[in-house]
């Protein structure tokens, strides 16, 4: 059965061999001059190179089988020419193998070997048939020996044809060869010529540049010496059309068209270079050798630069598909998803995530995670229907991309993610998840905003065991977009522009105030957005401290612009714990007080009640302040845990007591009592107090009757802006 198989290959072998040699050898021509035969266009050696590459030592029957078939078939005169072209094959391929190995059978195009094409199956190939060829007809006497010289101008002409029928005819025969010895490869190869008509330059370009080389064509092969543009001069006319087509179309689709066009070259040489009348055979041969030369030499640029456009142009595909994917798995990305949406506008968008991921990711690997998202994607696809593609982005989750969405398709892909176990090693986990989805609308113009609402809303999801629909068109319209408020806030920052506010504190004995700063962020149309909207954007974004500083600077550049008027002004600015923890913060202070020329006596830092003050570097920074001359306040003391035993420790100045005690003290005993006591502790250890939220005259008094030395409320002096104080 396999010995069977193995004749009839080699018997196709032969057939495909036979049919191709002989149809090479019609379409090849050639002339004799002063006795010796001038080869134009031929593509025997080229068919005899290109089986010995694909097939390798499986040719070997099929040659030996039409060396002894020439032998008793064909004149001498052609036979010496085979048995050139067979032994120089033979050669030339033998040591192309030696050089490259197995991978030497690719499909030509491929620029990592065209140094060893064209050294051994181009260059070596060419002379080697040459010389030889010319040797045995000497041997032979065709030629007589006052032609022995080898280097004449007509061995020029035979070699340079040689190498231009060796640099396009290979590529071209390998390609034929391999049509028939697998028609399924053919097709593909069909199916990107295809694509690189339709992908590459416009239609019209195309048939510009088609309709440029038929024009020359036609001139080249039309018998009219009389006009320059009828002869030899067109070859320099085809140079650049073909190198434009190499460019923008490949080698794939240029090499088998030159090939077709020097074909007609071959043939037709008498219609552009003519021996009649107006040349003797010097001029003729010289005319020849010159045409010869630059056939060649834009063949091996054309065929050159093909390759490499190829190269680039596949590198550009590669560029293209990676940018589309994600790398660590192989799934699209959204940048993919962008596209696609485009196509699809009418889809609708289901993101899955799973928070737990994270703190597996660290126990188990990266590895575990893109693992983990293989599996899911692998237990979703079957679910898909039509066009619908499953998506990933890193830190967002796994996004499906749904043509028919509504509740019910939501409902069954939250039922079935509940049924997911993903098997790591010996473990098999049930792994909790979030689950939002919208239909998507292409007037959001911005994709990756729509990204972080759908991952925000799983959150919501997980928490509820149901998934969550987004609704863009539900948004309050007071609501702010947390893009927008980031970039405010970072401007803000920038443009050190917080809009500042000055609510007085006052004492109780005398007419003593100070200011404490409160902040605001200008969000146009006289929309003020107060602290608890950004201030929990920047901790999270890192930003707490450079607000601190941004504060700081802009109360002392308005302290400063006071001048002696208000020389003896104080204002309470309020620090976050991040501040107190920076490293540089206390060099960055020191260079504001001096920039500004402050006395740090007119300045007291508010200091939130909370853990971090336990820390040592906050610590000393809060004593560094102190033996600075600024003051120290605890503000809303009595909220955090522990705070009697805190207090025990710390060194401060001012203990500003909380509103929630302060509001109710006149009619709860209880915020009395609570109150008392710490006024009781701050006199234990000499802090003045203040008491915030003070509301009313009862609440005033009360709390003058308890000592309370300091009052902030509406009662006392609601906020204003601080450019007010300049009045």
């Amino acid at each position: 059965m396999v010995f069977s198989a193995s004749i009839q290959q080699h018997i196709k072998i032969c057939v495909t061999f036979f049919f191709l040699y002989s149809l090479a050898a019609k379409l090849s021509h050639s002339v004799e001059i002063v006795g010796i035969p001038l080869r134009f266009y031929d593509l025997t050696l080229p068919i005899v190179t290109a089986l010995l590459i694909l097939y390798h030592r499986r040719a070997l029957p099929t040659l030996a089988l039409f060396a002894l078939y020439s032998f008793y078939h064909y004149p001498l005169f052609d036979f010496l020419s085979i048995a050139a072209q067979l032994s120089s094959a033979l050669i030339c391929v033998t040591l192309y193998f030696c050089a490259t190995g197995k991978r030497g059978r690719v499909s030509f195009g491929r620029s990592r070997l065209s140094a060893q094409r064209i050294c051994w199956l181009i260059f070596l190939n060419s002379f080697t048939f040459t010389l030889l060829y010319q040797w045995l007809l000497l041997k032979f006497h065709f030629i007589s020996a006052s032609d022995e010289n080898i280097f004449s101008v007509i061995t020029l002409i035979n070699i340079q044809w040689m190498l231009t029928s060796c640099i396009t005819g290979v590529p071209f025969c390998y390609l034929l060869f391999r049509a028939c010895y697998k028609p399924s490869w053919f097709l593909s190869y069909l199916r990107q010529l295809k694509d690189l008509i339709v992908n590459g330059p416009h239609a019209i370009s195309q048939l510009v540049w088609a309709m440029l080389l038929i024009a020359i064509m036609y001139c080249m092969i039309t018998t009219r010496n009389d006009i320059l543009i009828f002869t030899d001069y067109s070859i320099v006319l085809l140079l650049p059309l073909m190198l434009w087509g190499s460019i923008r179309l490949g080698h794939a689709l240029i090499n088998p068209l030159w090939v077709f066009m020097l074909i007609l070259l071959g043939y037709y040489t008498d219609n552009y270079i003519s021996i009649k009348n107006e040349f003797t055979v010097e001029h003729y041969i010289g005319h020849l050798a010159l045409a010869s030369s630059m056939i060649a030499i834009f063949s091996l640029t054309i065929v050159l630069v093909g390759v490499l456009a190829t190269r680039i142009l596949n590198y550009i595909k590669h560029l293209k598909r990676v940018s589309l994917s994600e790398p660590h798995t192989g799934l699209p990305n959204l940048q993919a998803l962008k596209k696609d949406l485009i196509q699809y506008p009418n889809a609708g968008l289901c993101t899955v995530q799973c928070p737990e991921l994270n703190s597996l990711t660290q126990a188990h690997g990266i590895a575990f995670r893109f693992e983990f998202v293989k599996a899911v994607v692998a237990y979703l696809t079957p679910l898909l229907k039509g066009y619908d593609n499953i998506y990933y982005s890193p830190g967002y989750g796994i996004f499906l991309r749904l043509d028919n969405m509504n509740e019910s398709l939501i409902d069954s892909y939250y039922k079935a993610m509940t049924s997911f176990r993903f098997s790591w090693g010996e473990m098999e986990l049930g792994l909790n998840f979030g689950l939002s989805w919208m239909r998507y609308d292409n007037n959001i113009p911005n994709l990756s905003y729509i990204v972080g609402q759908l991952n925000a809303s799983t959150f919501v999801s997980l928490q509820n065991g149901k998934p969550e629909n987004l609704n863009m068109n539900e948004a309050g319209d007071s609501a702010v977009n947390p893009a927008v408020l980031r970039h405010l806030l970072q401007q803000s920052i920038d443009q050190k522009s917080f809009v500042l506010l000055a609510q007085p504190i006052v004492s109780t004995s005398s007419s003593d105030r100070y200011q404490e700063i409160l902040i605001r962020i200008n969000a146009g149309n006289n929309n003020l957005l107060f602290p608890n909207t950004f201030l929990p954007l920047a901790e999270e974004a890192g930003l707490l401290a450079e607000v601190d500083m941004t504060v700081i600077e802009q109360t002392f550049r308005f302290m400063h612009s006071l001048g002696q008027s208000q020389a003896d002004s104080r204002f309470s600015i309020n620090l976050t714990p991040q501040s107190l923890i920076k490293s540089d913060f206390l060099d960055r202070l020191f260079t504001l007080f001096n920039t500004w020329s402050i006395r740090p006596e007119r300045i007291i830092f508010e200091i939130i009640e909370s853990d971090i003050i336990d820390n040592l570097n906050a610590v000393n920074v809060l004593r560094e302040l102190r033996n600075l001359g600024c003051k120290i306040a605890i503000d809303d003391f009595g909220t955090g845990a522990s705070s009697y035993s805190r207090l025990k420790n710390l060194e401060a100045d001012i203990l500003k007591i909380d509103g929630s005690f302060v509001r109710n003290i006149v009619s709860e005993k209880f915020d009395h009592f609570i109150v008392m006591s710490f006024c009781e502790a701050a006199k234990f250890k000499n802090l003045e107090v203040v008491a915030e939220f003070v509301e009313s005259e009862e609440i005033k008094q009360m709390l003058i009757t308890m000592g309370v030395g300091w009052l902030q409320g509406y009662h006392t002096g609601k906020p204003v802006a601080i450019e007010s104080l300049r009045k």
